[in-house]
């Protein structure tokens, strides 16, 4: 069994000797990015060119003004009367669009997000991957885990249920500063509950395809692993927790001029697509085929 160091050393070499592993995020970002302006041209010729130039239009100048220091001005009242008056006929089509981007959007990071798992799982156990490993996991897991997703959404969704002795003391009359506490302590317990939950079901994509279980056998699996190595999938988590930290602190350095920001706004979407998200792909893939199935002496491992 590898330790965490020889986890991450062996996982970049392997990222290292398959460049291709970045594809899913490439084609992930641009399959998305393509869907989002194919709806939004069916949104355009279901309410007119003329009416959709108008809205833009209104929201933009909301937007102006909601950045400018100072009161919001009369205009951009009027402009937000404006927007609504000229959408609201046309809310359920604003409403079904929106439906339809979101489970596209969804399906389409799913089936990309498979595929990288399995392409990392071939490239781990054989030293090598192909593109035809993308589209293979991707036809046979990408339903089991856009249901597990589903499912693991509305688990931490009932992270709310924390929160209801404090909103429950708020309506009551004469709660006074009891019913703050009350909230304010389960607004704690339900961040601990969210970063326990992220921690303990970050393995549920890699169990679910690698061992090809279905949406609740995969949740079951991953949890199952994160138990049986806490210390590990920790680790493992709060690595990918520092990179992303360390990553945003440098941004901040960006920030500071318009011209810079889009620049560095470029870089950091660069940097994650083709190196940070297939690197933390391949080593949370190893940590798992190496503490369930993978046999010391694979390929890809760093040749000394």
């Amino acid at each position: 069994m590898e330790r965490i160091g020889e986890v991450l050393r062996n996982g970049a070499y392997t990222w290292k000797q398959n460049p291709i592993l970045c594809a899913p995020f490439v084609l992930d970002t641009l399959t998305r990015f393509l869907f989002f302006v194919l709806v939004l041209a069916g949104l355009v010729a279901v309410i007119g060119t003329d009416l959709f130039m108008a809205i833009g239009s209104g929201i933009s100048e909301i937007m102006q003004v909601s950045q400018t220091p100072g009161e919001p001005s009369l205009e951009a009242a009027g402009a937000m009367v404006e927007v609504y008056q000229l959408a609201v006929p046309f809310t359920g089509v604003f409403i079904v669009a929106l439906i339809i981007l979101m489970i596209g959007s969804a399906l389409i990071r799913t089936f990309f997000e498979v595929g990288a798992v399995g392409m990392a799982k071939n490239a781990t156990m054989t030293g090598a991957t192909r593109m035809n490993d993308l589209f293979w996991y991707g036809r046979r897991s990408t339903v089991s885990l856009f249901l597990a997703n589903i499912v693991i959404a509305l688990i931490f969704l009932a992270g709310i249920v924390f929160l209801v002795p404090g909103i429950l003391l708020l309506d009551a009359p004469g709660s006074g500063g009891g019913a703050m506490v009350a909230f304010a302590i389960g607004i704690i317990l339900w961040i601990g509950y969210v970063i326990v939950l992220s921690i303990g079901l970050a393995p549920v994509t890699y169990a679910l395809v690698i061992d090809n279980k279905g949406p609740i056998e995969g949740i079951e699996k991953g949890w199952k692993f994160f138990s049986s190595h806490k210390l590990d999938v920790f680790l493992m988590w709060l690595v990918m927790f520092a990179i992303f930290m360390s990553l945003g602190m440098i941004g901040q350095v960006f920030y500071m001029n318009p011209v810079t920001t889009v620049i560095w706004q470029f870089v950091s979407m660069l940097i994650n697509i083709c190196i940070l998200m297939p690197l933390i792909t391949v080593w949370w893939t190893r940590l798992y085929l190496d503490r369930e199935t993978l046999a010391a002496g694979t390929p890809a491992q760093v040749q000394v």
